[in-house]
């Protein structure tokens, strides 16, 4: 049947030749290890040769860095400071997308929305933003916003003396409804002034609709007071869209302020090709309001102290642990040894964007020592700056344009000039 049989014996065994017997006696023998010394020297094989093939791997791994950074060497390919090789992998995406209705007209909106920013310029900048797209979530009609004219800085400059409101309002004019003011017709037929309120710091949509619309659609206007990172950061993409388009394209700075800012672009660029800004926070009240210490003794203790004082929520920080976290702005000294660290020589052109710097001259000094070639828009505005100098914000716009128009941009510290300049250069 060509399958070869085998005898049986009753008891349950194959019965074997006499030499297929002696090896199956052997091989019974051989089975009488114990199992556990196999499975270690099985174990032991394995790791044997897991080590060599390891070893061989780790060897061919070190030789193809080896000849990479040799190739590297090779060729003497010097980094370009100046530029990022990923930069053009970035695009703008503030569009809108083909199912983002269009706004409705203010008659058939939920009511008007009034909005109170707070801050410097650029905290001002985002809740501006904030408020364009939490009147979309409301489906209201948003009024022109009331910038802060009480903090720290004590600027009265209105929207229309910083932004070009016209441009403001016709560009998002498919986004939401902007007016200037409340018509005096809706004021006068109101029974109560508009409503306010403060909502909680980085509020939902949901938050908006269930807490500030029942009040809206009563009373007809509501206004959201000190309004600065009032909405939560994540939202939905269309959303996030339209804060780019608010923030990049429909916050446009006056004429005068655009030509001045323009005007010391110009005379850098006249200077040298290419140049660096440094956005420099080394104001009192930023170094107050970071509870760090400078080696400045008690008279900067006290002096730094007095200024936090202006924050009565802000808690008590110890100077040390804050520098150990990283959270202390660099010095201009730190940052001028960071940049000669980076590769910047001592004949590089710096646009330095700042208030007052806290100690002057004396604290800024070291800096200039390690860049000469430094200016600021006092230095290069001369009398053309005279007409703005009482007013801090426009003076932060003048910072503003200059920075975003330079080569490479640098800070001390991450606050919202930073962030905003990040999102628009990308």
């Amino acid at each position: 049947m060509g399958v070869a049989m085998r005898r049986f014996d009753p008891r349950g065994f194959f019965l074997f030749s006499p030499k297929k017997r002696l090896r199956a006696s052997w091989s019974c023998k051989r089975r009488t290890i114990p199992g556990s010394v196999l499975c270690g020297l099985m174990l032991f094989a394995l790791g044997l040769i897991s080590l060599f093939t390891g070893q061989i791997a780790a060897d061919l791994e070190l030789s193809r860095l080896r000849g990479r950074w040799r190739s590297k060497q090779g060729h003497n390919e010097p980094i370009d400071i100046w530029k990022s090789k990923y930069s053009d992998l970035y695009y703008g995406c503030s569009n809108r997308g083909p199912h983002f209705r269009s706004t409705v007209r203010e008659n058939k909106s939920n009511g008007y929305l009034l909005i109170a920013t707070s801050g410097g310029l650029n905290q001002q900048r985002t809740g501006i933003t904030d408020a364009v797209v939490v009147a979309r979530i409301l489906n209201a009609t948003l009024v022109v916003p009331e910038l802060d004219h009480y903090s720290f800085w004590k600027d009265d400059s209105d929207f229309a003396n910083i932004f070009d409101v016209d441009w403001f309002i016709s560009s998002l004019s498919k986004d939401v409804t902007i007016v200037k003011r409340i018509p005096d017709k809706v004021m006068r037929s109101m029974e109560k002034p508009p409503y306010t309120m403060r909502p909680p710091r980085k509020s939902t949509p949901e938050y908006y609709l269930n807490q500030v619309l029942p009040i809206l659609l009563r009373r007809r206007a509501v206004q959201l007071t000190k309004f600065d990172y009032r909405l939560a950061n994540r939202l939905d993409d269309e959303l996030q869209k339209l804060r780019c388009r608010v923030n990049y394209h429909a916050l446009r700075f006056t004429k005068p302020i655009q030509a001045l800012g323009q005007s010391l672009v110009k005379r850098m660029r006249e200077m040298s090709s290419q140049f660096i800004a440094v956005h420099l926070r080394f104001e009192p009240d930023m170094l107050a309001f970071s509870g760090c210490y400078y080696g400045g003794g008690e008279k900067e203790r006290h002096e730094l102290g007095e200024i936090r004082k202006r924050w009565a929520t802000l808690p008590d920080l110890s100077a040390e642990d804050e520098r150990s976290r990283g959270k202390c702005p660099f010095t201009p000294h730190e940052v001028g040894l960071m940049l000669r660290a980076l590769g910047f020589e001592n004949d590089t052109y710096m646009y330095i964007a700042s208030g007052d710097i806290y100690g002057g001259e004396q604290t800024l000094q070291p800096l200039k020592d390690l860049f000469p070639n430094l200016y600021t828009k006092e230095m290069l505005a001369g009398d053309d700056l005279k007409p703005f100098l009482p007013f801090s914000s426009r003076l932060a716009a003048i910072d503003y344009i200059v920075c975003d128009e330079s080569d490479v941009f640098v800070t001390n510290n991450n606050g919202n000039m930073a962030k905003i300049l990040a999102g628009r250069s990308r």
